[in-house]
């Protein structure tokens, strides 16, 4: 019997050093594993944060190019617009003297230019000087077009001389403002 005791003493003996050693080898695994969450952490965190990123950049990219494409596309209206024809159909009316008739495309072409006027952030500066150009260009061609016709001048012979300046012209610059643009928005 005594040596049945001494038998279960070593046997819980074994397993209490068994247990410790158990133990100390978890606790060695779980500091390891702690050690190296510490290290590879701020690593996979930064990965994370530059994927993040660049599914921002993304998203901006992806906003900025739908601000341009719109961009160019109100420009394009915006030349349209104000090319004479456009402009003399829109305000053509019945019973308007050639001064209220002036006035009205001259404020329209002020008006609309106003509305654009930030386009300009999402175009190139070539693009906005054309576009500024034409716009200086419409209102002193619709500003000068009856100092040649005398001082009792009607609206449809306003609108005869503006027309055939446009024909004498071998560019039409409102067309070539659409297509400059047009290149710009597919370069």
């Amino acid at each position: 019997m005594f040596f049945l005791t001494l038998y279960k003493q070593d046997l819980i003996m074994e397993y209490i050093e068994f247990f410790k050693q158990l133990f100390v080898l978890a606790f060695g695994v779980f500091i390891a594993l702690v050690l190296a969450f510490y290290i590879i952490w701020p690593k996979i965190e930064g990965h994370f944060l530059k994927m993040g990123n660049i599914n921002q950049n993304k998203e901006l990219l992806k906003d900025r190019l739908q601000l341009r494409f719109a961009a160019y596309e109100r420009l394009l209206l915006f030349v349209h617009r104000v090319s004479p024809e456009q402009l003399m159909l829109r305000h053509h009316g019945a019973g308007v003297t050639l001064h209220q008739f002036k006035q009205a495309i001259l404020t329209d072409i002020e008006s609309e230019f106003q509305h654009n006027f930030t386009q300009q952030l999402y175009v190139s500066d070539v693009a906005w000087a054309i576009v500024k150009g034409l716009k200086d260009n419409t209102l002193e061609l619709m500003r000068n077009a009856n100092k040649g016709m005398g001082g009792e001048g009607t609206v449809d012979s306003y609108i005869e001389v503006v027309l055939k300046h446009m024909k004498t012209l071998d560019v039409n610059p409102y067309e070539a403002a659409q297509v400059l643009l047009k290149k710009e928005l597919a370069a």
